[in-house]
């Protein structure tokens, strides 16, 4: 799993670098369904924490029991959304789909 580059946050805080805020792309799949989704947030543990409590629309159905296989921290708002437009269209998705394969087959041989 990729770890990232912003380290680790204390409970519902948002990563801070320097005084700033961070912003997180985040891909999500589910190991029964196999199923993905990409999002961004300033604040990744709270975004998953609605995924996994199934408040969120957009993955409740598609995915009942989501990891968080692969993040990425950004500086700006504006560079999160760009990666997360990257990975959901065209050469990006298919990158994002070769994430997602490789880091399900990780976890499936954990165990």
């Amino acid at each position: 799993m990729n770890l990232g580059v912003a380290g680790s946050s204390p409970v519902g805080r948002p990563i801070l670098s320097a005084g700033r805020r961070m912003y997180f792309v985040y891909i999500l799949a589910c190991l029964q369904t196999g199923h993905s989704y990409v999002g961004q947030t300033d604040n990744l543990l709270r975004r998953y924490r609605l995924h996994r409590a199934g408040l969120t629309r957009t993955t409740r159905d598609k995915l009942p029991d989501p990891v968080v296989i692969h993040w990425e921290a950004f500086p700006t708002r504006t560079a999160a959304v760009r990666r997360e437009r990257y990975f959901k269209a065209g050469a990006g998705h298919r990158v994002k789909q070769e994430i997602v394969q490789r880091e399900l087959q990780a976890w499936i041989a954990a165990g």
